[in-house]
């Protein structure tokens, strides 16, 4: 017996500075659990993070949107040439219907179009989500004590079948 998750198509697009409230409002709908995961530890001047994220050009914020309301988020943070920190949130109520795992595969496409070649992700060896969507994009997880880190080789990831 196959579980069919209710298809949903987000549309995907790029954020600006101009969309920071969406991205707080994000936030502050969040669970204590959901907070948890996407800070690694409760964390609640989502004001201040948002500002800083947006604050830094090479930065890319990702957007997902559901009948015109921001429903998943992923800041790709920039670390150095070629390389970003990934971290991903999406609206409870749109949890494990693949907005995420769809979220992931247009943040890696347009990372690679412009040139990045890793992506790394931390999280907590709890994280189930992340942990899954990191084996479907076959990062590589290493998992010591209470982090695991994942890092995905962009070049080697075909994403086509995420974005159809």
């Amino acid at each position: 017996m196959s579980i069919a998750k209710p298809l949903i198509k987000p549309e995907f697009k790029i954020l600006r500075p101009n969309n920071e409230k969406e991205v707080i409002d994000l936030y502050n709908s969040l669970s204590s659990e959901s907070i948890y995961y996407r800070f690694r530890g409760f964390f609640k001047d989502f004001e201040k993070y948002v500002r800083s994220v947006f604050s830094d050009s090479r930065n890319i914020v990702y957007g997902a949107y559901v009948d015109g309301k921001l429903v998943g988020v992923l800041e790709a943070v920039y670390l150095s040439d070629g390389c970003y920190e990934m971290a991903i949130a999406v609206r409870d109520n749109y949890q494990g219907k693949g907005i995420g795992t769809r979220l992931v595969a247009y943040a890696i496409n347009d990372l690679r179009r412009r040139g990045a070649k890793t992506l790394i992700a931390y999280t907590t060896p709890d994280n189930y989500r992340i942990l899954a969507i990191s084996r479907k994009f076959h990062g590589v997880i290493k998992c010591m004590y209470d982090e695991c880190t994942t890092i995905f080789n962009l070049q080697a990831i075909n994403v086509d079948q995420f974005l159809n």
